[in-house]
């Protein structure tokens, strides 16, 4: 019989880490080149005319609901539209950033926790920034940051939906052994995520070249977020190896 050799296998192991943590930063350079160009395609107005297309295309198929309204389509279409908006909204935020913080807290898993909230509310913040340097008229009160729509331009349903489900999945991916498991994960916060970008046209409450903007910027905000990660991590596993270098050595 032949010994298996422990140092073959190991080797073998970290080939196949390695390059598997390859093509994740590879993956996640494309998403963010993709992000970048479709936020500077929205910039640029390059997209104007898909939204004017979509507005008069809706218009002509499902009508006002009424003389009174600019809404799209009969009163249950349009409740239907709000509540899968809401997904994307503050409440729903809120609730669920605070829910699954107390989560983490409670399971004292305080490494997640603040990753989490780094990336939820480091994306609010960028989100304000942004609406703010398009606003046309900046608000009195700093309350009305958080409980008023501040510019149209980003979508910020479009762009909270993206890197708060997003963020959801990946966290849940990372728990799950089966690949058909966690590929159903992320297609599920996909789904969602399109719902809610989907619904803000439909509402109409945004155009297509906003909610393009919004989702841009979220996976923008995620991208960035997760090559910082990988980046600070490998730098801590480099110097806790050498670390251990140095006292073997000694």
């Amino acid at each position: 019989m032949h010994e298996s050799n422990p140092h073959k296998h190991n080797h073998t192991r970290l080939v196949y880490s390695y390059e598997k943590e390859r093509q994740k930063k590879i993956a996640a350079y494309a998403l963010l080149l993709t992000g970048v160009s479709v936020f500077i395609l929205t910039l640029t107005g390059f997209t104007d005319g898909i939204s004017e297309w979509t507005h008069n295309f809706l218009l002509e198929k499902l009508g006002y609901m009424s003389k009174w309204s600019e809404r799209f389509g009969p009163k249950w279409f349009v409740h239907f539209v709000d509540d899968v908006a809401a997904l994307g909204g503050k409440v729903i935020f809120f609730m669920g950033v605070t829910l699954t913080a107390v989560y983490y807290r409670i399971r004292k898993e305080h490494k997640l926790l603040w990753e989490f909230l780094i990336v939820v509310c480091g994306a609010v913040m960028v989100m304000i920034s942004i609406k703010l340097f398009f606003v046309d008229e900046t608000p009195f009160e700093p309350v009305d940051l958080l409980i008023s729509s501040i510019a149209e331009y980003p979508s910020g349903h479009a762009m909270i939906a993206m890197v708060y489900y997003l963020t959801i999945a990946v966290l849940l991916t990372r728990r799950q052994r089966r690949e058909i498991v966690r590929r159903y994960t992320i297609i599920s916060a996909t789904v969602i995520i399109a719902s809610v970008g989907i619904s803000r046209i439909l509402g109409p409450a945004h155009t297509v070249t906003e909610v393009l903007a919004g989702w841009s910027l979220g996976l923008i905000w995620l991208c960035l977020c997760w090559l910082t990660e990988r980046y600070l991590e490998m730098k801590f596993d480099l110097s806790k190896s050498q670390s251990h270098n140095r006292n073997s050595s000694s």
